[in-house]
């Protein structure tokens, strides 16, 4: 199900639309009832379908009908520039996300003040990098984020030979954008896991690309359901980020192997007399 679920997040950003924007170079990916939260939720449980192994959800039946209403000609923001950068040592470590919308400032004023707008990040992380979901919700709680949540493997203590590639999704509201000139500076902390023994001492992950997404919604209320609409934001790929993991030598197992033993054995036995003396 995890590998099913990261598949369809990455054709989220790749997948045909339905919709054309006049006047526009950006198209309308997809709609969902506001009811769904994430996007990653909508894939989910297409994949529950019968047809989720041949089709994308925008090709699920009765979805064409979810946009209309919100296919009206608008400035929607536009990316200017995106950066990412993987800054931190050893074992934790930080994604930071620099991006800027080439929108005019008037056009962004009149946009958000119209709809409520959140830029979506979907990050799909390498095997034996994971994100701690609790960690996140503190980010959630100080209103950093205004949502995440992470997909697939969630076991925070497996070994990276055990575990599964999860995804990330990041909602941030563009309307606190406006203190910062439109200009977003967002950090996603990671954390390695234990990875398989090499000679070289180090395992090394790569990131690819992240999915940027908008969402918004028209802020007046109406008697018609409630729907997000989104659009790719056909980010520029960002240069591929690089983390050398330590690892532990295989051919020093031995060595480790019997040092433990002994330092344990040692243990037990001064507890064993330690207890004895003191009856």
């Amino acid at each position: 199900m995890n590998k099913w679920l990261l598949r369809t997040i990455h054709k989220f950003s790749r997948a045909p639309t339905y919709h054309t924007q006049a006047h526009s170079n950006q198209q309308y990916v997809n709609c969902m009832p506001c009811s769904r939260t994430y996007v990653a939720d909508a894939y989910a449980d297409a994949l529950t379908s019968q047809l989720s192994q041949h089709h994308d959800l925008t090709e699920v039946s009765d979805t064409t009908d979810l946009c209309k209403g919100l296919a009206d000609e608008l400035d929607v923001p536009t990316l200017s520039e995106v950066n990412r950068q993987l800054v931190g040592e050893g074992s934790h470590r930080r994604l930071i996300y620099s991006v800027k919308f080439g929108n005019f400032k008037d056009a962004m004023i009149q946009f958000l003040d119209g709809y409520d707008a959140n830029l979506v990040i979907i990050e799909k992380l390498p095997s034996g990098v994971f994100a701690d979901p609790f960690e996140l919700q503190h980010f959630v709680e100080r209103k950093v984020f205004l949502d995440v949540a992470v997909f697939g493997d969630t076991n925070l203590e497996l070994p990276s030979a055990l575990s599964n590639r999860s995804a990330v999704e990041i909602h941030f509201d563009l309307k606190t954008s406006t203190s910062m000139d439109y200009n977003l500076v967002i950090e996603l902390p990671l954390h390695a896991r234990y990875p398989p023994l090499d000679a070289s001492g180090y395992a090394t992950v790569e990131f690819g690309s992240p999915d940027l997404l908008l969402r918004y919604r028209r802020k007046e209320t109406h008697p018609d359901p409630c729907m997000w609409a989104f659009q790719n934001l056909h980010a520029t790929p960002v240069e591929k980020a690089a983390w050398r993991i330590p690892c532990g030598d295989e051919a020093h197992t031995g060595f480790v192997s019997s040092l433990t033993f002994i330092s344990a054995l040692v243990c037990s036995m001064s507890i064993v007399l330690a207890a004895s003396l003191t009856t």
